[in-house]
């Protein structure tokens, strides 16, 4: 079946980290909330119980195993996305991706740069493969017959059929995302699509119930 829309993209560790935000919001937002009010109800009992009865040690222990657990609640999201922007900062975000829509499908494909491979160009010859110096008269006939250079990215691709996934797109500031099975989400930022592609990739999927 031939593809209905074709886009391709990077992420910046700002918009990574508007993912983030956004699948948080979307996933666990809730169940946090309602985790908070039932461990508020404890502290009160807790703190009901220690004004009847100061002397008992059941009221200090439930009120400060709530307490601790209510701000744990709150900050474990914080802790996870600060150390994930740590690791960011260290791999970096090379990885540039080409999704595909199709009638029936998605697919994603991502090239994956070796670090050595944005330095180094290799040729090949019938003599074998060889480092070309940057300026030199083979790097210059390489760079008119691309086809003689050796392609050291990784290309992995993703297929999601819709008819056996749960996908989900929404629009955020910057970024259109799109959640996939409650555990993954994929981040397209604005400012590689034109006006026009906007409205095509929202059109794919509000055409198709996945908003």
């Amino acid at each position: 079946m031939s593809e209905i829309f074709k886009i391709k993209y990077d992420n910046t560790p700002e918009e990574i980290q508007e993912a983030y935000k956004a699948f948080q919001n979307k996933y666990t937002l809730r169940r946090k909330i309602i985790y908070s009010v039932v461990y508020l109800i404890v502290i009160v009992l807790a703190a009901d119980l220690i004004i009847r009865n100061p002397t008992s040690p059941m009221g200090y222990i439930a009120g400060g195993l709530a307490l601790g657990i209510l701000v744990f609640n709150w900050i474990k999201p914080v802790i996870i996305q600060k150390k994930m922007m740590a690791g960011l900062e260290q791999l970096g975000t090379d990885e540039t991706y080409e999704m595909r829509l199709y009638e029936d499908k998605i697919e994603i494909e991502t090239d994956i740069i070796p670090e050595d491979a944005k330095t180094e160009t290799v040729a090949i010859t019938r003599h074998g493969v060889f480092t070309v110096e940057e300026g030199s008269e083979a790097a210059k006939e390489i760079a008119e017959n691309p086809d003689l250079v050796k392609d050291e990215t990784q290309v992995e691709k993703t297929v999601y059929l819709l008819t056996e996934t749960e996908i989900c797109m929404a629009e955020g500031k910057n970024v259109l995302f799109v959640f996939i099975n409650r555990s993954y989400i994929h981040a397209i930022p604005k400012r590689c699509l034109s006006d026009k592609e906007i409205l095509d990739f929202k059109s794919y999927f509000e055409e198709k119930g996945l908003v």
